[in-house]
């Protein structure tokens, strides 16, 4: 379930609805969608921190993550999670049971699941709002809140960091209703390599005596 949890973190965001919201973030978050949409690719580290202060619960994993359009390779080395997406199936790979589960990428799910919107972040069902420039390790940003529009869901609010000079998602603070706060952290951001589809096809004759789980 955490592990769900992290991709479907990782992939907060949806497609532009303007209306009724923020003018100033609204004016942001559109620059960020042209940036976003002018790379061919984008390759990423992250760190991911789940907190909970009334179980005294810290967590901190780290990863990467590729991107070229629909496209997708994502990996969580300290949670044995790898998952690679062409744009149509999805490879859910765990490194400790040596088992990799294939499903169809669904057009219709939820973009809360879909990681490829990792760098595109104002959307359908939240409202979002200015909330001031501040630096982040040294790094100028704007900060942009999102509240849930329906009162239904897991978490209350959401804080967005976005590099003012590269006009990208730097980062993101989650408040879960449940009393976990979750924080992810971009770093090391390329936009200049050059992958191939292949790159994004999970290959079973790399994984000797693999267990295969087609759901598609």
């Amino acid at each position: 379930m955490k592990k769900l949890l992290l991709i479907t973190i990782l992939s907060i965001c949806a497609t532009a609805g303007y209306s009724q919201q923020d003018a100033k973030a609204k004016e942001i978050l559109e620059k960020v969608t042209k940036t976003t949409q002018s790379l061919a690719s984008i390759e990423a580290k992250f760190t991911f921190e789940m907190n909970n202060k009334a179980e005294n619960i810290q967590e901190k994993s780290s990863g990467t993550i590729v991107l070229k359009g629909k496209k997708y390779k994502l990996d969580i080395p300290m949670m044995g999670l790898q998952v690679t997406c062409d744009g149509k199936s999805i490879w859910t790979y765990m490194v400790h049971a040596n088992e990799v589960s294939i499903s169809n990428m669904d057009e219709e799910t939820d973009d809360l699941m879909d990681p490829t919107r990792i760098f595109t972040i104002y959307e359908r069902g939240f409202n979002y709002k200015f909330a001031g420039e501040s630096t982040d390790a040294g790094v100028p940003v704007y900060n942009i809140d999102l509240t849930p529009q329906k009162a239904t869901g897991d978490v209350s609010n959401i804080k967005l960091i976005i590099d003012k000079q590269k006009m990208l998602i730097r980062g993101a603070n989650i408040l879960g209703k449940d009393g976990n706060n979750y924080k992810v952290s971009i770093s090391q951001l390329k936009t200049d390599g050059v992958f191939k589809d292949s790159d994004f096809v999970f290959d079973p004759s790399k994984y000797k005596d693999v267990e295969i789980v087609d759901m598609r």
